[in-house]
């Protein structure tokens, strides 16, 4: 994404100005296409100061397209839309609660190069307490992800990080961020039906009950789940999608049930759910294994976790299987 600034304050509030923002959303008679982003700002700064504290900072967005709206301008791999719709919610070290972006018009464009990463873009002006920006946001993706330039949904796959950026300007000084997280396609109806849930890999935190009763968290990120001493509770804290409404929600860990201490909306970003579990110390030494989170029958995509041993074996010990 690419902001430009008159100033910082302008992150206090966020106003949109134009009434038709929201014009897709109602205007579409057919399918909406939800394409969701949820993830955080790299932690490496790739050129630049970050002066808006965003590194390490979540975001989530959504951008609503109706299926049958016919391109804007298209060539042989690439289709540009407008308007579609942005929503989503920013963090920034430099506010206390993220701020929600209103619905906005934006222009969408799907390339599917056939060499190299698909990706999605997303520009075009947001009036933020009286200041108008630029957002320019590139994601990429695996070749192949894109069945085709038009608009339509696809599988949940990973961001390509070197083809992502997130990159805003205040004055002549520019500064880029890498972008790391999770993208999907997800189908909606014009009845705002509700998609399947989804289990997001990335931003997974672990909890520690400890037994002189203080809480301790880590993020998750590649280390392995350490469940520390038998009499304390350790939990894993997810973000996900379409869980909040729901009655009943189960996650297995390597095909056993685990308890489920806290399922709905996360504290800080609205439009992002989250879920947290009970890994029980019966799991230690496993290894390898996958999370399977299921809401009213509907079940999400595995997340893989690893876990280690309980107690680091003796030397001459057997080592576990990996």
């Amino acid at each position: 994404m690419f902001i430009r600034m008159r100033t910082l304050a302008i992150f206090v509030g966020l106003v949109i100005g134009p009434a038709a923002s929201q014009s897709l959303l109602t205007a579409c008679s057919g399918t909406l296409i939800a394409y969701q982003l949820s993830g955080f700002f790299g932690n490496n700064v790739v050129s630049g100061s970050d002066k808006l504290k965003l590194e390490g900072e979540r975001f989530s967005i959504t951008l609503y397209a109706c299926a049958s709206q016919p391109p804007t301008k298209s060539g042989s791999n690439y289709a540009i839309y407008f308007p579609v719709t942005l929503t989503g919610t920013v963090k920034s070290a430099l506010l206390d609660v993220p701020y929600k972006i209103k619905p906005a018009p934006v222009t969408l464009t799907l390339a599917d190069p056939g060499i190299g990463s698909d990706f999605v873009k997303l520009e075009g002006p947001v009036e933020v307490a009286g200041a108008t920006i630029n957002i320019l946001g590139i994601i990429g993706m695996p070749a192949g992800t894109l069945t085709s330039a038009s608009v339509a949904a696809f599988q949940s796959v990973p961001i390509v990080a070197a083809q992502s950026a997130f990159i805003y300007a205040q004055g002549t000084e520019s500064t880029t961020l890498s972008v790391l997280g999770t993208a999907t396609g997800s189908v909606y109806t014009a009845a705002a039906a509700q998609a399947g849930p989804f289990l997001h890999d990335d931003g997974v935190q672990v909890i520690v009950a400890h037994l002189d009763g203080t809480l301790s968290s880590r993020p998750m990120q590649a280390t392995p789940v350490d469940l520390g001493a038998p009499q304390e509770l350790v939990m894993l804290r997810f973000y996900a999608s379409g869980v909040r409404d729901a009655s009943v929600v189960q996650v297995r860990i390597a095909g056993q049930d685990v308890p489920v201490i806290y399922f709905g909306a996360a504290g800080y970003f609205p439009d992002v759910d989250e879920v947290t579990v009970e890994v029980p110390h019966s799991l230690a030494g496993l290894g390898d294994a996958d999370v399977v989170l299921t809401a009213d029958g509907q079940t999400a995509s595995p997340v893989r976790i690893h876990i280690q041993w309980l107690v680091s074996p003796s030397p001459g010990a057997a080592c576990p299987v990996p």
